[in-house]
This record gives structure tokens, C-alpha cells and sequence, in this order.
């Protein structure tokens, strides 16, 4: 009977998570992937086989881990383990995998605990490679924890492990963890000589790991003053990202590039690099905010008939033991009276496990609008920093154009005819560039994203009619920004901003004591 039950489940839950996928390319394909996995585990758990079911977790967790759902990664681990409960290979594995998580998390103590743990089993089964991957991770979580000392000793370990076996990938990675610990001793030289090492294990191997080691080798040569190699290393690695279509290693290259043209000056590239760098980031936060949401969306439909069929047994019981009773009741009146106030206990118990399954599906429901809640206001913030960013660009912009114009007009004072001639045609040029709006075009615009109702609502509120200078000046202070960046702004005198707001509050309808920004931002 309960195999006939998981099988029923079993059809039911394919056919439910299949009408599911109907989503963009990238959901679908992690729903396609999480069905796969959740069809493994059902009829792995249809034909009882403990080893086929300990594998359905371990690639469950693998799956979420992979997604950075954490908790869901932790629970199928922890079900492999209590599955799978002999020390193996398999337990070093699992362990390292939640010392790993626990580590992103910044959960220092469980991460020791979980790597503590693969480690001694790792030696009892003489288990190298186990041991040398654990060394590693440990060896993360005390630089993490800035103990130095305790990190590179257990790195050295992990290194000398990885020489024995000639294992290319791990001395890869031991030997960028190295540099990495030196990097932030500061010790530069050190660190440039470790990397270098990394990469002449990692050349002919994963690219990921490439990327990432010559990133590092560009920024220990940034952090170094050294910006014309750093540069080529950069763009190398952005080339190779490019190649293989890594945006998280297309992000940080794009970083890194704007923090070198920084450094030698050129910030008119650097901000086109950090430009460049926020779309991708913008377009990898989208990217991973698809596959959670869809994730979600599958668990929640799983979990969601899980908790009907639990429910529907549930029924199944009950009315098995109403059966039960009739029967009872129809051989002796005081053996059914005993029977029904047994029923009774069951069927108020049974009542409050329905309760308790409703209750797990609304919370399902709240953790998925939670999720959406938070990739909404990712994105807000987001355009906010943008918009910040751009309104700073244009204060930059015309303070240069105003020294610049300032200095050429000094010189136009000199003796020289053609000089002073050739100065006034470019000073004009400059000063006819300063009058040009389409920038303050731009930034309104961006502004009415962001807050669609707030020209309106001023307009409604003001007690006076608004002068559009002073409707810019609103602008700037809701955008939190501070007299001297608004005089910068504006190309007018801190003085002058004092006079404005003073202007301006009259036109408000705000007490002398009420602070003009404080209203705005409320507004």
C-alpha cells in the first residue's frame, strides 16, 4: 500500500512541477534540473534503495549550493549524512561542502566545527586528497578570521599534500590561497611570487581558476604601483572571461581596470570602466535572481504537494478509524464509547497536524514574496547609486569646465593678439558646453523613474508657484546631496544655495524648525 501511495505522489509531482516550467530560458532550465533531481529522489524513494536515495540528496544539495540557498543545501547534506551514516570519502565530502557554506556565511565556529571533523576522518582513512582540500578550507577560515599564522600553516600543509599527489589543480588553488594571506599582510612581493606560482599550475587548466589568478596578479601589481603590468594582466583576464562567458570574472576585471586607469590618472576611463562594471553586475544580479526565484517557485509547488499528500493520508486515517468504529460500535455499545473517545483525541490531533501543514504552506508563500521583495529593492537601489553616481559625474564635469574656463580667461589678458584671440574662441566654447541641458534632461529623467510622484506631490504642496531652478534645487536635496556638491551642480556659490533653500521654504509649507531635506526626503 505505501508503495502504491509514493508511486500516486510520485505521477502527481511530475505532472505538477511540468506544467510548472513554463518560464524564460533560464528558469526553465533550472526547473527542468530541480524536476530531474526531484523525480530521482521519488523513485529512488519508491524502490527504498538507501544508496539511491543518499546520492538524490547529495545532488539536491549540490543543486542548491550551487543557487547559494543555503539552508535548503544544509538540510539535503544533512539528510545524505543521516542516510549515508558510515565514515567515508563521502563524509569528508559532505563535511568540507557545509564547512564551505558555513565559511560564506561568515559563520566562522560552525565552519571549523563541520572542517574538524572531515579532517580527522580524512586521517583515519588515510585519505589524502580529503585531508589536503580540508587544510585548505580551514586555512580560508582563519585568514577570514585574520589569524594569519594559524592559515598559512595550514595552507603550507594543504601544499605539501598537494606536491605528493601532483595534483596541479590543488596547487593551484593552495598556492593563490598563499598569495591571497601574503595580499593582505600587505607583503606584496610575496604574494606577486605566489600567484605567479598558481598560475604556472593553473595555465593548461580550468579557465575559472585562470581568470581568477591573473585578476589577482593585476591587482597585486596595482596594489604595487606597478599599473602598465597590472593592466596587461587585467585585460588579459577580461579577455579570457569575455571568451568563456564568466560575468562574475567579467565584473571584477571591469573593477580592477577602473581602479588601474584610476591610478594612472586617466578617470575619464575609469569611469567607463566602472560604468561597464555596474551593467554587468546589474545583469548578473538579474541573472542569479531568475534562477533563485524559479528555484523558489518549484520548491514551493514540491513543498506545497508534499503537504496535500501528507494531508490527504491524513484523511486516509481518518476515515479508516471512522470504519473502525462503526464496526466496533455494532458488537457492544461500551466497547464503542471507549472506541470513540479514543477517536476523538486522534481525529483533534490529527486536526492540529492540518493546521500545522497549512500554517508550513503560507510560510512557503511568504518566503517567496520575501524573495521577490528583495530582488525588487536590489534593483531600486541600484538605480539610486546610478542616479547618485551620474548627478556627482555632473558636478565633476563642471567644475573642471569652470577652472578651465577661469584659467583661459587670465590668459586671454596677456599681450599676445593671437593668444588672447584663439583663448576667447575656446573659452566660449567651454562656457557654451556648461549652458547645455541635455545632461539636466538626462538626470530629471532618471529622477522621474525612480520617484514618478514627487514633481507632482510638490507642486500640490507648495504654497507658491515653483520657478524651475528652484523644482532643480528640490531635486538635488531629495537626492540627499550636500550644499557644496549642489553649488558644484549648479555652478553657483555655497552662499548662493543658503539664499535658494531660504527661497525656497517660503514656497513650503514647513515650520522655521523643520529641517527643508528632512521634508523633501519625506515627501
Amino acid at each position: 500500500m505505501t508503495i502504491i501511495k509514493q508511486f500516486i505522489f510520485l505521477f502527481g509531482l511530475i505532472i505538477t512541477l511540468t506544467l510548472s516550467a513554463q518560464n524564460t530560458p533560464i528558469e526553465k532550465r533550472v526547473d527542468v534540473e530541480l524536476i530531474t533531481l526531484k523525480k530521482d529522489l521519488s523513485k529512488a524513494t519508491v524502490l527504498q534503495d538507501s544508496q539511491k536515495i543518499a546520492m538524490a540528496y547529495l545532488k539536491l544539495a549540490e543543486f542548491y549550493n550551487r543557487l547559494h540557498i543555503d539552508s535548503e543545501a544544509t538540510k539535503h547534506y544533512q539528510h545524505y549524512l543521516d542516510i549515508e551514516s558510515k565514515k567515508d570519502t563521502g563524509f569528508v565530502y559532505v563535511k568540507n561542502a557545509l564547512g564551505a557554506i558555513n565559511l560564506d556565511l561568515k559563520k566562522f565556529k560552525d565552519a571549523k566545527h563541520y572542517l574538524k571533523q572531515s579532517l580527522l576522518v580524512s586521517k583515519e582513512l588515510n585519505y589524502s586528497k580529503g585531508q589536503a582540500k580540508t587544510h585548505a578550507l580551514l586555512g580560508s577560515v582563519y585568514e577570514k578570521t585574520k589569524a594569519y599564522k594559524e592559515a598559512l600553516e595550514h595552507q603550507n600543509i594543504s601544499l605539501s599534500i598537494f606536491k605528493a599527489l601532483n595534483d596541479s589543480t590543488g596547487l593551484a588553488i593552495t598556492y593563490e590561497n598563499l598569495g591571497s594571506i601574503y595580499e593582505d599582510l600587505e607583503k606584496y612581493d610575496v604574494a606577486y611570487k605566489y600567484f605567479k606560482k598558481a598560475f604556472s599550475y593553473a595555465e593548461n587548466g580550468r579557465s575559472d581558476i585562470k581568470i581568477n589568478i591573473i585578476n589577482n596578479l593585476g591587482d597585486i601589481n596595482r596594489k604595487s604601483g606597478h599599473y602598465n603590468k597590472a593592466l596587461s594582466y587585467t585585460e588579459q583576464a577580461l579577455f579570457l572571461a569575455k571568451e568563456t562567458q564568466n560575468n562574475s570574472q567579467i565584473e571584477s576585471a571591469l573593477k580592477d581596470l577602473a581602479r588601474i586607469y584610476a591610478g594612472l590618472g586617466d578617470f575619464e576611463q575609469a569611469y567607463q570602466y566602472l560604468n561597464n562594471q555596474s551593467i554587468v553586475n546589474e545583469q548578473e544580479i538579474e541573472r542569479h535572481n531568475a534562477e533563485l526565484v524559479s528555484a523558489m517557485q518549484v520548491l514551493y509547488e514540491v513543498k506545497e504537494k508534499e503537504a496535500e499528500l501528507k494531508l490527504l493520508n491524513k484523511q486516509h486515517q481518518i476515515n479508516t478509524v471512522r470504519q473502525y468504529i462503526i464496526l466496533i460500535c455494532a458488537t457492544a455499545l461500551l466497547l464503542a464509547l471507549s472506541v470513540g473517545f479514543l477517536y476523538w483525541k486522534k481525529k483533534r490531533k490529527h486536526e492540529q497536524h492540518i493546521f500545522e501543514y497549512k500554517q508550513q504552506l503560507l510560510q512557503a508563500d511568504l518566503d517567496k514574496k520575501t524573495v521577490e521583495e528583495a530582488a525588487l529593492k536590489r534593483e531600486i537601489d541600484i538605480k539610486v547609486s546610478s542616479l547618485a553616481n551620474y548627478s556627482l559625474h555632473i558636478a565633476h564635469k563642471n567644475k573642471m569646465l569652470s577652472d578651465i574656463s577661469r584659467t583661459l580667461s587670465n590668459l586671454k589678458d596677456r599681450n599676445v593678439v593671437l593668444i588672447k584671440s584663439k583663448l576667447t574662441e575656446i573659452t566660449k566654447d567651454i562656457n557654451s558646453g556648461l549652458s547645455n541641458n541635455n545632461e539636466w534632461t538626462e538626470l530629471m529623467s532618471y529622477f522621474g523613474q525612480i520617484h514618478p510622484e514627487f514633481f507632482e506631490t510638490l507642486k500640490r504642496v507648495a504654497l507658491d508657484k515653483l520657478s524651475p531652478s528652484e523644482m532643480k534645487l528640490c531635486m538635488l536635496l531629495r537626492l540627499n546631496l550636500s550644499s557644496k556638491d549642489i553649488a558644484e551642480i549648479l555652478r553657483i556659490t555655497s552662499d548662493s544655495v543658503r539664499i535658494a533653500r531660504y527661497r525656497l521654504r517660503k514656497k513650503l509649507p514647513i515650520n522655521s524648525k523643520d529641517d527643508l531635506q528632512a521634508f523633501l526626503l519625506n515627501l
